[in-house]
């Protein structure tokens, strides 16, 4: 969508709607936007009609440059909420417009109502929110509705800094959720339209000449290169595949951030089948994969001064002839041998090959992004992800970010007296702990620590907020595109060159 800026002191919007936000006993409003509109705002204010319960938008119709508008009034608190706040309500004004088909408005900046100078990101953070409250997923329903595409958003303020601000801004705002979307769409897709193959060539749709992509599909180079990823990705008619993303937009440094995403594109669970109740949603193990796919487009997309790294294994894990089984030993790409005591633990397999190939380019920085286990949804909920790593500085660093803007994660502790959980005693480890119950996130955690070799390392388990049953206040329900923003913002905080 569009997003404009107006700096005036007087409001003349030519959208649809006007949003205009209200609380009790506010300053007068006429210099903003002029006295009869401030007078209908009154009279409506006074009315019975309106109520001042937070978060509640009044509609309304008047006359504005000679053309009948839209309004709404919004009730705020009186002192700045958080930025999540108004993130919600971006996401409950999206809906709002959607259903009344309402393809443009213009909105009076919350820092103008509040009188506040140093912060723009109140109405950044709603636009935020509205941009979540679009997403649709349509694809494959046979009747669909007239379609319904949402033009632009227009901030009116009268402080040059929140135009500056908007202007240099809403572009990059534009394709951070182009790739949002581009999550949220790979994770919904059915498996059968979401193979290695399709995720791969979807990658390669891409590339060009600032985001290189290599597809990694013969067999017996996978076998050889990356034997974790051939054996549990063989009992497939979808053979896997290794994609290789490689963005450079910080050519004149040597360092770079490597991504590691879980790309299992459905999980069966193997031999180990999951029951009914588990296995429907499992066209969604694949969100880390599409997260980080996200991210390394949104820093090609944003001219990022950073170079990335990008690692995604792709499978499908199917019970099949040549599937691979409880019992069997196998080699992993570092040399290590593992255990499998659980086919369904296929995904922690997967990535230590890719963290394996990540740390051999000598990185600043390894993160991973995986749906890795139901533990973590136990511990935490499915709002919010599980944050393991083996710098506190890098775990202090991320939860800031995630605090920023609202994306919940929590810090899980990688305890060595639990190593011995993923120690075997027929191989150097097994994939679960034999311990049932137990801290399975964890016991996972120490799993892929085992396989990056002492680089600063973060691990992201996203079993809980990277898809959704029941309707989130901001991310909606289904796949919600979670992480990509909190990764995409903590690596330009952190890691974009000068």
């Amino acid at each position: 969508m569009k997003i404009s800026c107006r700096k005036k002191t007087a409001l003349n919007s030519k959208k649809d709607a006007v949003l205009i936000p209200v609380y009790r006993n506010m300053r007068p409003l006429k210099v903003l936007t002029g006295k009869k509109i401030e007078d209908q705002i009154n009279e409506m204010i006074a009315s019975d009609y309106f109520s001042y319960e937070e978060k509640e938008f009044t509609g309304f119709f008047m006359e504005i440059g000679g053309k009948l508008k839209k309004i709404y009034l919004v009730t705020v608190p009186k002192d700045p909420a958080d930025h999540r706040y108004y993130t919600e309500l971006g996401g409950s004004f999206a809906k709002l417009l959607k259903k009344e088909r309402i393809t443009s408005f213009s909105i009076l900046a919350f820092e103008d109502i509040y009188m506040e100078k140093r912060d723009c990101n109140f109405t950044k953070s709603f636009l935020d929110g509205f941009f979540f409250g679009q997403y649709s997923f349509d694809t494959f329903k046979s009747k669909q509705e007239k379609s319904y595409l949402f033009e632009e958003a227009e901030v009116i303020t009268s402080f040059a800094k929140l135009k500056r601000f908007v202007d240099e801004n809403a572009e990059n705002w534009n394709s951070i959720f182009e790739s949002v979307y581009l999550a949220k769409d790979l994770i919904n897709t059915p498996p059968a339209d979401m193979t290695p193959q399709i995720f791969a060539e979807k990658a390669l749709s891409f590339a060009d000449e600032n985001l290189k992509v290599e597809v990694i599909d013969d067999m017996d180079v996978l076998e050889k290169d990356f034997p974790l990823v051939h054996a549990v990705g063989k009992g497939s008619t979808n053979l896997p595949k290794f994609l290789k993303i490689q963005y450079n937009g910080a050519p004149e440094v040597d360092k770079h951030v490597a991504l590691v995403g879980k790309g299992v594109t459905f999980d069966s669970g193997g031999t180990n089948l999951k029951p009914t109740g588990s296995i429907e949603d499992m066209k969604t193990d694949m969100s880390g994969a599409a997260t980080v796919l996200a991210v390394t487009k949104i820093a090609a997309d944003t001219g990022m001064k950073i170079n990335i790294k990008t690692y995604i294994p792709l499978v499908e894990n199917i019970i099949g002839s040549c599937a691979y089984k409880p019992g069997d030993i196998l080699t992993s790409k570092m040399g290590k041998t593992i255990e499998i005591l659980n086919t369904d633990a296929e995904g922690r397999l997967i990535l230590a090959d890719a963290l394996y190939e990540a740390t051999k380019t000598d990185p600043e920085l390894i993160i991973d992004v995986a749906t890795l286990t139901g533990a973590c949804v136990v511990a935490l909920c499915s709002h919010c992800a599980g944050l393991f790593s083996n710098r506190k500085f890098l775990a202090k660093n991320m939860m800031d970010t995630s605090g920023a803007i609202g994306e919940d994660i929590w810090e899980l502790p990688l305890l060595e007296a639990y190593q011995e959980r993923v120690k075997s005693d027929i191989a150097d480890l097994r994939n679960i702990s034999k311990q049932k119950g137990e801290a399975g996130s964890t016991v996972a955690g120490l799993f892929l620590q085992e396989f990056v070799d002492n680089w600063p390392w973060i691990h992201l388990d996203i079993a809980g907020p990277a898809y959704l049953k029941e309707p989130h206040p901001v991310f909606g329900n289904h796949a919600t595109g979670f992480g990509v923003r909190l990764l995409a913002e903590f690596l330009k905080n952190n890691y974009m060159t000068d």
